[in-house]
């Protein structure tokens, strides 16, 4: 009954999202939500943003609907609904107005804060806010900010955001599903679907692009996911990272390479992996193919970290090793290239 269900929600939300996509662009057009190219974008032409949109719609739909199956945890998921709609409007009013990245992080930060003081007393009743407990608090936080933003920064060429939340959606429903908690298995299949019908529009050359409505409010989702199953079905958080670690090792190293070189971090740049792949030679397509194989193989590692078929620190290490050389040889790559660029010009 409930592979069923999970079977039937991936292919009708595949369905949905490619009709609603659809009709969010002829909105875009309509309306002139654009995304203009400039110097740091990797695109050449006006392209209608906040495709998210029907992600998201697809995924609070089933997301309601689980609340009506039997012992479905009702209070986690209207948590869970609540916090990823209040991102994805946050995201919706960017798309649509530009906010101002202050507004953007101050918001994000109260959204966080609430699920997660929220999700400790509901988890933890008798919790009392000792310094352990604080920190608890302060790094759930930070956790659901630096991924939804991660998710924004990384989606940046088409079809590497879709291609990213097919696969997590699909490997996570797995874990979820095995653990018994069906009505997440199905929400977390439902994106993947979405994502799905979503890349019909958004691969190369994108018809539309997912905007910050879908990228902040799946950044988010991803994050309380990994809460919840940490917190109330100990998948262990390692599996966790292993599986988003494309986008961890990415964001987290160009991050850490713009802060040390003192540049201005939290504004948009073209200095991330997959941007510096595409600059190389390689094609939007091409990279986000590159994106699904390593996945695939991410995919791999944690879910023998989750049966305990293998040790986290071993698939950590193996995940260190397969992102290391990659990253490695992209960067000099394009170091080459503009090497040989900057000598010709000199010519």
């Amino acid at each position: 009954m409930a592979d069923g269900l999970i079977i039937i929600t991936f292919f009708f939300s595949i369905l949905l999202s490619w009709l609603l996509t659809s009709r969010v662009r002829q909105y875009a057009l309509k309306k002139d939500l654009l995304d203009i190219p400039n110097a740091r974008s990797s695109h050449s032409v006006p392209t209608p943003r906040g495709g998210g949109l029907s992600i998201i719609i697809v995924l609070l739909l089933f997301a309601v609907a689980t609340l009506f199956l039997p012992d479905a945890p009702v209070q986690l998921l209207i948590s869970l609904i609540l916090t990823t709609l209040a991102y994805a409007l946050l995201g919706w009013q960017d798309d649509k107005h530009n906010l101002p990245a202050s507004i953007r992080l101050l918001f994000q930060l109260l959204i966080a804060f609430v699920f997660t003081v929220w999700l400790v007393w509901y988890r933890m009743p008798d919790f009392t806010l000792s310094i352990g407990g604080s920190a608890v608090i302060l790094l759930s936080v930070l956790w659901i900010v630096w991924m939804a933003n991660l998710y924004n920064f990384m989606d940046g060429i088409d079809g590497i955001s879709a291609v990213e939340t097919i696969m997590l959606g699909t490997v996570t429903s797995f874990w979820f599903a095995m653990s018994g908690a069906i009505s997440i298995a199905i929400i977390c299949i439902a994106v993947a679907g979405a994502a799905l019908g979503f890349l019909r529009w958004n691969w190369s050359p994108a018809k539309i692009f997912m905007g910050d409505v879908g990228s902040l409010a799946l950044g988010a989702f991803f994050a309380i996911i990994a809460i919840i199953g940490r917190s109330s079905l100990n998948i262990p958080l390692s599996a966790f990272l292993i599986l988003y670690a494309v986008y961890l090792a990415d964001s987290g190293v160009t991050l850490l390479h713009r802060m040390i070189k003192r540049e201005k971090w939290w504004q948009a740049h073209r200095s991330h992996f997959y941007q510096r792949a595409v600059q190389s030679g390689f094609s939007h397509a091409q990279v986000s193919l590159a994106v699904m194989v390593v996945n695939l193989l991410l995919a791999v590692l944690a879910s023998l970290v989750v049966v305990e078929a293998l040790d986290a620190t071993i698939a950590l290490l193996i995940s260190l090793i397969i992102l290391a050389p990659l990253m490695f040889l992209i960067n000099s790559r394009f170091n080459r290239i503009c090497l040989k660029g900057s000598s010709i010009n000199h010519e």
